[in-house]
C-alpha cells in the first residue's frame, strides 16, 4: 500500500477571531464562515509565499474530474494557530501491484483523510487523522506498470474544509469521484453524478456492470484513520453480503 501525495496541495488559512492555543474543540459557525469569504478577497491576509509556489507548480491534470485552479488563499493559521494538520490519500496501488481479489475479480480502493485538529478532534477518538471518504471499486483491468487506470488528489486550499477527487478506468468506462468535508461536518461525494450524503456512511462501493451501468452500496463505517483503512477494507471484503455485491450476475 502507498500513501498518495501526488497532486496534493497543502496550505494554511487563519481567521481574525481569538485563537485557542490549547487547541480545545471549537464549533465552526456562520461568523467564521463569513470571515473566511472576506479574507479570501482581502490580499492583506493571503499567503503570498504559498501562492507563488502554487503558480510555479501549476499542473493541469486532465484525467481528474475537475481542474484545480490556483487561487490566492489566506494563511492557514488565520483559522487558528497550528490548525492545519495535513491531508492525504491512502489506498491501492502499492508498489508490488497486488490488488485485493474476490474470487477472480479485482477490487481497488482509495480513501481521503484530514489530520486531527482542534475543529475535528472531538470526532476522531484520539486518532491522528480522520478518513472522510472511502471508495471501493470492482475493476477488470489494473495497470501495474504506469498505474494509468487510476489517479487521485486531495486539496487543503479551502482549509478547514477539504476536498478530494479521483478516477478509475475499467476496460470500457471511466469512474470519476469527488468528495468533501466541511468544518461544520457537512460531507458529500459524487460518483459519476450519483450524490452520496457521507454523514449516512462514508464508505461507497461501486460495481460496474457488463452493460455499462453501475451498482452502488453505501456502508455506515465507523470512525477510521488512514492507519486503519487497509484492515477495515479487508474485513469488509470478507463479508458475504459484500462479496455477493461484487460477484453478482452482470458485474464485470
Amino acid at each position: 500500500m502507498k500513501i498518495f501525495t501526488g497532486y496534493c496541495m497543502t496550505i494554511f488559512l487563519l481567521f481574525s477571531f481569538a485563537c485557542n492555543e490549547k487547541n480545545d474543540p471549537i464549533k465552526w459557525d456562520s461568523v467564521m464562515a463569513k470571515n473566511q469569504i472576506s479574507e479570501r478577497e482581502d490580499s492583506k491576509t493571503w499567503d503570498s509565499i504559498m501562492f507563488a509556489s502554487d503558480i510555479r507548480n501549476m499542473v493541469n491534470i486532465s484525467d481528474l474530474p475537475m481542474i484545480s485552479g490556483v487561487f490566492p488563499v489566506p494563511h492557514y493559521d488565520r483559522v487558528g494557530k497550528n490548525s492545519f494538520k495535513g491531508v492525504g490519500n491512502f489506498g491501492y496501488p502499492g508498489g508490488d501491484g497486488a490488488e485485493i481479489k474476490v474470487n477472480d475479480k479485482s477490487i481497488l480502493y482509495n480513501s481521503s483523510f484530514a489530520g486531527t485538529n482542534f475543529l475535528n478532534a472531538q470526532f476522531t477518538s484520539g486518532k491522528k487523522n480522520e478518513v472522510f471518504f472511502h471508495i471501493i471499486l470492482l475493476t477488470d483491468t489494473v495497470d501495474t506498470t504506469n498505474y494509468s487506470h487510476t489517479g487521485s488528489e486531495i486539496i487543503s486550499r479551502n482549509h478547514p474544509n477539504y476536498i478530494g477527487q479521483g478516477f478509475y478506468r475499467t476496460k470500457s468506462q471511466k469512474i470519476e469521484y469527488m468528495a468533501f468535508q466541511t468544518a461544520d461536518r457537512r460531507s458529500y461525494a459524487i460518483v459519476n453524478m450519483r450524490l452520496f450524503d457521507l454523514t449516512l456512511g462514508k464508505t461507497i462501493l461501486i460495481a460496474p456492470q457488463a452493460d455499462a451501468t453501475l451498482r452502488s452500496m453505501q456502508i455506515d463505517s465507523p470512525a477510521l484513520s488512514s492507519e486503519e483503512i487497509e484492515a477495515y477494507t479487508d474485513s469488509l471484503i470478507h463479508q458475504p453480503v459484500i462479496r455477493n455485491f461484487f460477484t453478482q450476475k452482470g458485474a464485470i
